[in-house]
């Protein structure tokens, strides 16, 4: 029986060839295969997809009158970068009577290799090879002796068939509807790329409505005598319920002004943010007051436990946050880790979890093994059995388990690709520390009728145990790693404590824990502090891809290229870490304000009904009802957006874009963030140097149109009923050879000169 294993790339059909060849032919490369003669085999690899739907299933002419396109049947052609590819695997077909299909586990995966068998009618058996383990020569050999009927997956190649057919649907249609309605450019719409982009939108709209509030918070420091330094701490005020009541605070001014909207309101318990009338009105009836008095002293034992595992989403939102990497950056050096260096397991995994069989135990003690000296592995090892399901919870597993290292990474590696593992490795290591233990002592404190309350971290954990806790491996990471452990969480206020220790050096921890209730303490100041209400942070994408995976849009493997999708279709713009909506984006989701297509719910349902047609093994059943449903929502939705109004956002051309960033790096100033005309013109009138100024060094080559020159054009163009080039206003050299070439045309020098008499 001769047999074909079909990989995703060449890389890893040179690792299963490798692993089970014992030779390999030296022309593999140009004949697009690897042959091991003494076994009957071939192996050979795709190139990503070599097979996509047939557009020509759809009208050749873009008009509302050919909407909705809803084919009964999908035709598919090969793609013509990669035919050559095809046609090697499809010769190869006819020669097996058996298909081991290696590509990469998981949706997409599967259909790359299922639409190749498809339009080859292969009848032959078809097995699958399926690991998440990175592909040593040992995990080859052993998967290739545990190989799973390729019918297994037929539920995960009808998903993967339904959000592909149903992408197209929605893609074709309501980007041809938007299209036609805009009358000029491609205004691309799709299922998951166009609620992503209404995220971006509406969290650049609250940021740029924002109005900041002004509110106060009472601070006082209190001290063991009068004129005391050393034994003092500091406290907020906090009112109670009969208080709020009385006194005005920030909530009750921003939910006069809309109940449904508190944006910005400080959460915490630990202060009450007041308005100015309230703070003048308490800080007058205290600041005479001299004594207070200790209600209460509580000392809280707190243990944080590590971080789980990495999955792929969130080692690009750790990665996005330290190292400015995007999303698709991140991605590509995993998968380089995973497939050339194989320090690394499967990338592509939604995941934080480990399986609770004995197997992977050992294999979790054999990696730590490689990794760790033999000291640390002792002490590591230990943990295995005692950390749990916070890391080895089969119910939580999918179709793969969380990114974690298989080995060292190569010396030569790059510093980028160093950065990646080290993130999954301090993760890994990490989960099989000790958690970090500390203790808050919380401090009530009266002064007349006011509550005060201070909350103060201590240490509890000597230096020895502090080393053997998952917080020492962060050092110098330590900053970062907190944050991160609290990204998903409302954040309280930094420890004010901490804030006040370098100002007034006044935190004698022996002191405060010898405080104790009815304890008279000693008024030393009292202050108000302004503050102001912050607006929305923008999306970065690591916040982004946080929420996209909240809210179910895209996979791991997708969202990364969801992101540059719409960087590549000028509808967002990256301005240092930020995410920016340009002027087109903004008007797409705008036009769309009455259609569910930008609506993310919407969205999160058809990916939650995707995942069924896998889980609960659907099928072709669940691929029939789901494309049923899109299309209807399709037509629907076309009916609704016929008469849309939309505007023209006519785009910058490439000079303008490179002038105006080369005045921002000039200047030391920001380039706009949009790319459309009248964003960048903007910014060039307003930032190109005037006429004195005008050098080769701050103009990179380019001097801007005078304003003479600019009018001269435009009554030219409008008695010629034409218009100037979008170039022209980069350069006065551009200008004048519109405005040369213009007076040249047949009879107009005579016509305008006797239009000036």
């Amino acid at each position: 029986m001769k047999r074909l294993i079909l990989a995703e790339k060449p890389s890893v059909a040179r690792d299963i060839a490798s692993a089970l060849c014992k030779s390999l032919n030296k022309d593999a490369s140009k004949k697009g295969y690897f042959e091991c003669k003494e076994k009957n085999l071939y192996i050979t690899w795709a190139l990503g997809h070599l097979v996509e739907i047939d557009d020509e299933i759809a009208p050749r002419k873009w008009s509302l009158e050919t909407l909705p396109i809803l084919p009964e049947t999908f035709k598919y052609k090969v793609i013509d970068k990669t035919s050559n590819q095809f046609k090697v695997i499809s010769k190869l077909l006819k020669e097996v009577d058996e298909v081991v299909i290696a590509t990469d586990a998981g949706r997409e995966g599967e259909l790359i290799a299922r639409l190749i068998l498809m339009l080859n009618h292969f009848k032959g058996s078809v097995k699958r090879f399926w690991t998440s383990d990175a592909l040593t020569k040992e995990v080859i050999i052993r998967e290739m002796e545990n190989l799973k009927d390729a019918s297994l997956f037929d539920s995960l190649y009808y998903s993967a068939l339904a959000r592909s057919h149903a992408d197209w649907i929605v893609g074709i249609n309501l980007t041809r509807l938007m299209t036609v309605k805009a009358g000029g450019g491609v205004w691309s719409v799709g299922r998951v790329q166009t609620p992503t982009l209404k995220l971006i939108v509406d969290r650049y709209k609250e940021f740029k409505d924002f109005i900041p509030k002004e509110y106060y918070v009472i601070k006082a420091i209190f001290s063991a005598c009068d004129d005391c330094i050393d034994k003092s701490y500091v406290g907020l005020l906090v009112l109670d319920k009969a208080q709020e009541k009385t006194y005005k605070t920030l909530k009750d001014a921003l939910e006069e002004e809309d109940p449904e909207k508190t944006t910005g309101v400080p959460k915490s318990r630990y202060f009450t943010p007041l308005l100015k009338e309230s703070k003048d009105e308490i800080i007058k009836k205290l600041e005479k007051v001299k004594e207070g008095i200790v209600k209460d002293v509580k000392i809280t034992k707190r243990k944080e436990n590590p971080p789980l595992l990495h999955s792929l989403t969130s080692l690009q939102r750790e990665a996005n946050r330290i190292y400015g990497y995007s999303s698709m950056r991140t991605l590509n050096i995993a998968q380089k880790l995973y497939e050339s260096y194989k320090c690394l397991s499967y990338p592509r995994t939604d995941s934080n979890y480990l399986g609770e069989d004995q197997e992977t135990k050992n294999l979790v003690k054999n990696i730590l093994k490689k990794l760790v000296d033999k000291d640390t592995y002792e002490f590591l090892s230990k943990n295995i059995n005692k950390v749990g399901k916070r890391v080895f919870d089969s119910s939580k597993l999918t179709d793969h388990h969380a990114l974690i290292p298989f080995g060292p990474i190569p010396e030569d590696a790059s510093v980028e690709e160093k950065n990646i593992y080290n993130l999954v490795f301090r993760r890994f290591v990490g989960a099989f520390m000790e958690p970090y233990e500390y203790a808050i002592i919380t401090i009530k404190t009266i002064l007349e009728e006011f509550t005060f309350i201070s909350n103060i971290n201590i240490e509890t954990l000597t230096e020895e145990e502090y080393k053997k806790t998952y917080l020492s491996l962060y050092k110098p990471y330590k900053l970062e790693i907190k944050e991160s452990l609290s990204e998903d969480e409302d954040i309280e206020p930094q420890n004010h404590q901490e804030k006040e220790r370098n100002a007034y050096n006044t935190l004698d921890f022996d002191y405060i824990k010898s405080l104790k209730p009815d304890d008279k303490v000693y008024k030393r100041s009292l202050e108000a502090l302004q503050k102001f209400t912050k607006p929305p942070v923008l999306y970065t994408e690591g916040t982004l891809l946080r929420v996209m995976e909240k809210l179910g849009l895209g996979t791991p493997a997708t969202r990364a290229s969801i992101i540059e999708t719409l960087l590549e279709r000028k509808y967002i713009s990256r301005v240092d870490k930020s995410l920016l909506p340009t002027l087109k984006g903004e008007e797409l989701i705008k036009s769309l304000r009455d259609s569910d297509v930008s609506k993310p719910e919407m969205t999160t349902t058809w990916e939650e009904e995707l995942e069924r047609i896998y889980k609960e093994r659907k099928s072709k059943e669940g691929y029939i009802r789901f494309m049923h449903n899109i299309k209807e929502f399709v037509s629907d939705n076309i009916d609704r957006l016929k008469f849309v109004e939309m505007k023209r956002v006519p785009m910058a051309t490439k000079k303008m874009i490179e002038f105006a960033r080369s005045l921002a790096r000039s200047k030391n100033i920001k380039p706009p963030h949009s790319t459309d005309y009248e964003t960048i013109k903007a910014f060039i009138e307003e930032h190109s140097p005037k006429k004195e100024e005008n050098t080769e060094e701050n103009t990179n080559g380019y001097t801007p149109p005078t304003e003479k020159q600019i009018a001269f054009a435009k009554d030219l163009a409008k008695k010629l009923n034409q218009e100037i080039p979008e170039d022209a206003y980069v350069s006065t050299k551009t200008m004048s050879e519109w405005i040369k070439n213009a007076i040249k045309q047949t009879g107009y020098k005579k016509f305008y000169r006797r239009g000036k008499k």
